[in-house]
């Protein structure tokens, strides 16, 4: 494998009209999984789906993009659902999964075969969500401190929920840890100001360079993002496309990060294919529908000339 992803894999449900959703492919490391398959990565994925129509659909989708579903477990539990709304411009989520009603993702646990699976991956990369309940908590950050004695390169993206934390400080705690013990670490400025209280690109570098995370990515949305390690740093406008949905496009910038790592890319270039497989992730409703093939990411790279701009941190 060339990457293993693990945590949350739902139903979305998308709006596409005023009063009509779309049921959709969803959960953060899930999307990220396919987006990996979709540029040429061997991807794998340990999740929990119900024994469900829905557990069936996000089954097969991950079947159908090539990603290795052997340690996804089928379970009596229902399938975790979400509803997508449109506050202020912003998306927000609305689960059906712990602390409201028992779900597939919820009760997943982890065992010796998911991480001798992780132990075959170049990169492991997870989320926070499935650190908003216990036991599945104190499993995953065992499994990554195992996986850093093995030298897998561990990637964290913290994927901040409100609805599914009992309260900001314990998302804080659990997030801070988990960072910590993380070589990359992939958050919006939202989930960057629950951590330290800062916002600022620079800011944020210096303060992950103190956690000793050697990878740094700060996701921004329709601002572009930031990428840096412990020499240099780098900040990018995003693509003008004309956005349909921007559900997922995180998720989608996290898979051009990891292509970046694994094939030893340069950062200044590792962004560029990063911010061009989100702009095209947009350019579709649902998490997955818009995700580009490595031509595809080329093809727009060729037409779109623009470059990064290095900061000095």
């Amino acid at each position: 494998m060339d990457v293993v992803c693990l945590g949350e894999i739902i139903a979305d449900f998308v709006p596409v009209g005023e009063r009509t959703f779309k049921v959709c492919f969803g959960g953060a490391p899930m999307n990220t999984a396919i987006a990996c398959a979709r540029l040429g990565l061997r991807a794998a994925a340990i999740a929990a789906v119900g024994r469900d129509p829905l557990g069936e659909f996000l089954l097969d989708t991950l079947k159908s993009n090539n990603v290795n579903v052997g340690r996804v477990r089928v379970t009596g539990y229902r399938t975790t659902l979400a509803f997508v709304s449109r506050l202020k411009g912003e998306n927000a989520f609305f689960f059906y999964r712990r602390p409201w009603v028992v779900s597939a993702d919820t009760e997943l646990g982890l065992d010796e075969e998911d991480l001798a699976l992780a132990s075959e991956a170049a990169v492991f990369h997870f989320t926070g969500l499935p650190l908003s309940h216990r036991p599945l908590r104190e499993d995953i950050l065992e499994i990554v401190g195992e996986l850093r004695k093995r030298n897998v390169t561990v990637s964290f993206d913290p994927t901040y929920r409100p609805d599914s934390w009992g309260s900001r400080e314990e998302a804080r705690e659990a997030t801070l840890e988990a960072a910590s013990n993380s070589d990359a670490l992939l958050a919006t400025t939202r989930e960057y100001s629950l951590l330290f209280g800062e916002t600022g690109v620079e800011e944020i570098f210096r303060e992950c360079r103190k956690l000793g995370v050697k990878v740094v990515g700060v996701k921004m949305g329709e601002r572009g993002s930031a990428l840096g390690d412990r020499s240099s740093a780098w900040l990018m406008e995003a693509y003008p496309v004309e956005a349909v949905d921007t559900v997922g496009a995180g998720d989608a910038w996290n898979a051009g990060v990891i292509y970046g790592l694994i094939k030893n890319l340069s950062l200044s270039e590792t962004i560029k294919i990063a911010n061009a497989t989100a702009a095209l992730k947009c350019t579709a409703h649902g998490a997955v529908d818009g995700l580009p093939t490595l031509d595809q990411v080329k093809n727009f790279l060729e037409k779109h000339k623009h470059e990064p701009r290095q900061l000095i941190i």
